[in-house]
Parts: C-alpha cells; sequence; structure tokens
C-alpha cells in the first residue's frame, strides 16, 4: 500500500489537511501552544495603552488636556482578536451545543478554545481556525517587532480555586525580568505579587 509523503515538522494545517483530511496531533498542539501565546501578547500590549508621561499630554481644541493617549494600531489587534475568538467560540457552544466561556474576555476565551482543539481539528473550517490564528500572530508580531517572546513555567496559578499554570514572558533573550506574569485561564499577577514566584522566575530565567 502506498505511504503518503511524511510531512516536515514545521508545516501548515492546511498542508497536513490536504493530506489526511484533518488536522494532525503536531499542529493540534502547535495551536494549543499559540493560542496561549497570543494570550501573552495581548496582556502584554496592555502597556502600549499606557504611554509614559511625556506622552499624557495633547492638545485638543486650544487647550491642554491630561489623558491616555490610546495606541490605535494596538487597539485594532486587541479588538480583531477579541473578534476573532468570539467568532470561534459561538461555532464550538452553537456545534456542540455545550456551555461557552462564562464571559466575552480573552483569557477565558482562550482556555475554552484550547479545551476544544479537538473537537475543531474534525471541523470542516479546522484549517480557517489554523489559519485565523496565524494572522493573528502576525499582527501581534507587527506591533512589537520580530524578537521573539520567551516563555517558561512557573508552577500552579496562585490564584484562589485556579488549576492553570502560570507562565512568565520575557521578551528580552537572557533577560532577569519578565514583562508579565499570568496562567493559562488568564489570571494575571501583578507586580507586586511576583515576590510569591519570585523563586519560580529566577529558575525559569536561567
Amino acid at each position: 500500500m502506498l505511504q503518503p509523503p511524511a510531512l516536515p515538522s514545521k508545516h501548515t494545517g492546511r498542508e497536513c489537511a490536504t493530506l489526511c483530511g484533518r488536522i494532525c496531533g503536531m499542529c493540534r498542539d502547535r495551536l494549543r501552544g499559540e493560542l496561549r501565546t497570543l494570550l501573552a501578547l495581548y496582556q502584554e500590549s496592555d502597556h502600549a495603552l499606557t504611554p509614559p508621561p511625556s506622552r499624557m499630554r495633547e492638545r485638543v481644541s486650544g487647550s491642554r488636556t491630561v489623558g491616555i493617549v490610546l495606541d490605535e494600531r494596538t487597539m485594532a489587534v486587541r479588538l480583531e482578536m477579541a473578534d476573532v475568538l468570539a467568532s470561534w467560540a459561538r461555532l464550538v457552544v452553537e456545534g456542540r451545543r455545550t456551555a461557552g466561556p462564562p464571559e466575552r474576555e480573552v483569557g477565558s476565551m482562550v482556555a475554552f478554545l484550547r479545551r476544544q482543539v479537538e473537537w475543531i481539528a474534525d471541523h470542516p473550517a479546522a484549517v480557517d481556525f489554523d489559519e485565523e490564528i496565524a494572522t493573528l500572530l502576525g499582527s501581534f508580531g507587527s506591533l512589537f517587532g520580530p524578537g521573539p517572546v520567551q516563555r517558561f513555567p512557573l508552577g500552579q496559578c496562585v490564584q484562589s480555586g485556579c488549576n492553570g499554570t502560570l507562565h512568565g514572558v520575557m521578551r528580552e533573550v537572557g533577560g532577569a525580568t519578565p514583562s508579565h506574569v499570568a496562567c493559562d485561564a488568564g489570571h494575571a499577577l501583578p507586580p507586586r505579587q511576583w515576590l510569591q514566584v519570585a523563586g519560580r522566575m529566577r529558575a525559569g530565567a536561567r
């Protein structure tokens, strides 16, 4: 029996779906990781919406007004991500007749979709999902530049009742301080609480 040619380790969902009729296990694992990375980038983009004090003043109608100058490009990418995730969460809810994420919040939707990757992989629109996630990653990459995001696990989330895993995110290779710390479920750990996981951060940053 003629065996189909093997796919390279780095291939797209469209390539394996064309060959096998569905998204393969390797791509499903990749999708889970990409969704987690998207959440980390979304949380990191919060910083782009809080400019330094030198940009806090803008002239409006001839007067000086102090306020936050929102980065419109960052806002557009964040809104696009929320819309895409909400659309796929709705597809899963309607297709599986199951309860969706508790609220239209990015962290909740990411956690929900990561749990539903197996079902999505068998859906006729699975390739579209794979490509839309890749597009979102590219959009965030255009905001932050080509530098890779270094992620490292920090153990169980410190939020009461949460079984998610905390991850630190580092933008600088070899850096000593993460840009933020958050869990799979979207619970962000503010810097004042980082002392709780300081030992884990030092080990993860090595």
